[in-house]
C-alpha cells in the first residue's frame, strides 16, 4: 500500500510537471504569433505549396563552371499548419532518376526556421536551421540557414572531401523561388565558401 501510495504521488508528481513545461511552451508560441514572426513563417510558407517545375545546377568547385542537372518536379504539401513536406524527383523521361524528401518549417519555441533534407543521389541527412537570425524575416527575404559538416565521396577531383554547408531559402516572387546550397571546403588551408548547388523553382499552374 505504502510503495502504491509513493507510486501514485511520483506519478502526480510527473504529470504536473509535464503539463507545467507543456503550458510553457504553448504560451511561449502564442507570444510569438503575437509578435507576428509566426505570421511571417506561415505566410513564406503556404506561398510554397503546389507543384513547381525544378531546374537545377552544380558547382564542383570554387570559380567552377555550372553543370545543368536534369530537370525536376516538386511536389511540397502543407503538415499541420506548421511545416511542408516536398518530394522532388527526376521530369520523367529525363535521366538521372532520383528523389529528394525535404522538410521546411518554423519553430515558434526556439524561433528558428528549420530546413531537414534527403537525397538519394548522396544519402546524407543534411539539416539547417536559422539560430534565431531568422525570426524577424518576413516572406519578402531571403532565410540563411547554417548546417554543420559532411563528406561527400566525390565532389568534382576531390574524393572523401569534407565541407561546412550553408542553405539559403528565397522568398516566392511571381511564382519562382530559388533554393542555393553553400559550401565551404574545410580540408587543406583556408578556402572561400562557393555556390554549389542552386535550385530555381517555377509553379506550375
Amino acid at each position: 500500500m505504502r510503495l502504491t501510495a509513493r507510486f501514485s504521488r511520483s506519478a502526480r508528481v510527473l504529470l504536473c510537471s509535464l503539463c507545467t513545461l507543456v503550458m510553457a511552451a504553448t504560451a511561449s508560441a502564442a507570444t510569438i504569433k503575437d509578435q507576428g514572426h509566426g505570421d511571417a513563417a506561415a505566410s513564406l510558407i503556404h506561398s510554397m505549396l503546389g507543384t513547381w517545375d525544378v531546374k537545377e545546377w552544380m558547382w564542383q568547385a570554387p570559380g567552377g563552371a555550372a553543370v545543368p542537372l536534369p530537370s525536376a518536379v516538386a511536389h511540397r504539401r502543407l503538415i499541420g499548419n506548421d511545416f511542408i513536406q516536398e518530394v522532388m524527383s527526376a521530369t520523367p523521361g529525363s535521366e538521372g532518376a532520383f528523389t529528394r524528401f525535404a522538410y521546411f518549417g518554423y519553430n515558434a519555441v526556439n524561433q528558428d526556421y528549420e530546413y531537414f533534407s534527403l537525397d538519394t543521389r548522396a544519402p546524407q541527412m543534411m539539416n539547417e536551421r536559422s539560430f534565431g537570425a531568422g525570426s524577424g524575416v518576413s516572406a519578402r527575404h531571403s532565410i540563411d540557414l547554417l548546417g554543420s559538416t559532411f563528406v561527400a565521396p566525390q565532389w568534382g577531383k576531390l574524393t572523401n572531401a569534407a565541407f561546412r554547408y550553408r542553405l539559403v531559402v528565397g522568398p516566392v516572387e511571381h511564382d519562382r523561388q530559388e533554393v542555393v546550397l553553400y559550401l565551404t571546403p574545410l580540408s587543406g588551408a583556408s578556402q572561400p565558401e562557393f555556390q554549389a548547388f542552386k535550385y530555381v523553382y517555377s509553379r506550375r499552374h
